[in-house]
């Protein structure tokens, strides 16, 4: 059973998930890192999230909704993607003190490695 935030979210909006992967740039306080930063297709990244997470893979194939809200956020550029999950954290404060929480636990750490390696590696799909 997936329990992380991190999969939770992307089974929802690729924002959400964004939120509880990338840390803040400590220069700019905005959201950084490669799954904001992706210059993946939708496609790429499903196909990564098939080989690399099954599991969150086949939940986002059973939500259109889901499946919509990332293919928006992926379209949109880098820097309104940043805002967008600036918005996100914005509008739920609990979040971050709860991302922090979880990316300091080895689970946590383990699906924040296998979240960075899919965005990093969806190009090859």
């Amino acid at each position: 059973m997936i329990s992380f935030p991190v999969y939770t979210a992307l089974a929802a909006p690729l924002a959400a998930a964004a939120v509880v992967l990338v840390p803040m740039s400590a220069a700019t306080a905005e959201p950084a890192g490669p799954l904001i930063e992706t210059t993946c297709s939708y496609e790429q990244l499903d196909a990564a999230l098939r080989i690399e997470a099954p599991q969150v893979a086949d939940r986002l194939a059973q939500n259109p909704t889901a499946q919509q809200r990332v293919r928006d956020f992926l379209a949109l550029p880098v820097d309104q993607r940043r805002d967008r999950v600036q918005d996100v954290l914005a509008r739920n404060p609990d979040w971050q003190q709860k991302i922090d929480e979880k990316r300091g636990t080895p689970e946590g750490q383990q699906k924040i490695d296998t979240m960075n390696r899919i965005a990093t590696t969806c190009p090859g799909y």
